[in-house]
């Protein structure tokens, strides 16, 4: 019997050390996090009370909402963009309701593709929670189809860069050279 028992208090304290180490990590973890986000840790007690956890869901909702555009998660963008389409993009345009799918859907797809990602995107109004306009999305009633256009016009890279220092060297060089070659038929022409 002794030997079972010395069996599992060495278990017992095999397991002590991990248990210490992933609470060491957890802690390493978070204040990486800390360090790379720029903001304290709020460290939040576990609640016995639900209506201390009811508080705690409820702010956290509340904070999620007053986001900008670019840090809501799929499914707020998604529940944004229905609402836009149906209250003020439908009524702005006289789409009807087949309209209405066929544009949710398309904004959908553009979401996966990441089409409206940045906040040129979107203009989107934080303190109300709504979706102002999407500049890019263009319809054509013809085809009865959506499109997004690229409205930012991109420069050159190569206007740009600066010229090249060998263009530069080769000018200044030439440049002496015609000035030497006057001299010298001015100086032809003297004698």
């Amino acid at each position: 019997m002794e030997i079972g028992d010395n069996n599992e208090t060495q278990n017992k304290e095999l397991e002590k050390p991990s248990q210490q180490e992933e609470c060491i990590e957890l802690k390493n973890i978070k204040y990486k996090t800390m360090l790379i986000n720029g903001v304290a840790l709020n460290e939040s007690k576990a609640s016995q009370s639900i209506h201390n956890l009811d508080k705690f869901l409820e702010n956290e909702k509340n904070s999620s909402e007053n986001e900008p555009w670019c840090k809501l998660n799929k499914t707020i963008k998604i529940k944004k963009i229905t609402e836009y389409v149906l209250n003020d993009y439908k009524k702005n345009n006289n789409l009807d309701e087949t309209e209405c799918e066929s544009l949710i859907t398309f904004l959908k797809d553009c979401l996966d593709r990441k089409k409206l990602q940045r906040i040129k995107d979107v203009i989107y109004d934080k303190e109300n929670g709504a979706i102002k306009e999407i500049p890019a999305l263009t319809y054509v009633k013809t085809t009865k189809h959506f499109t997004l256009k690229n409205i930012e016009k991109r420069i050159s890279t190569l206007k740009s860069l600066p010229q090249n220092k060998s263009n530069k060297a080769n000018k200044l060089a030439n440049s002496h050279k015609t000035i030497k070659n006057k001299n010298d038929e001015s100086d032809d022409e003297t004698e």
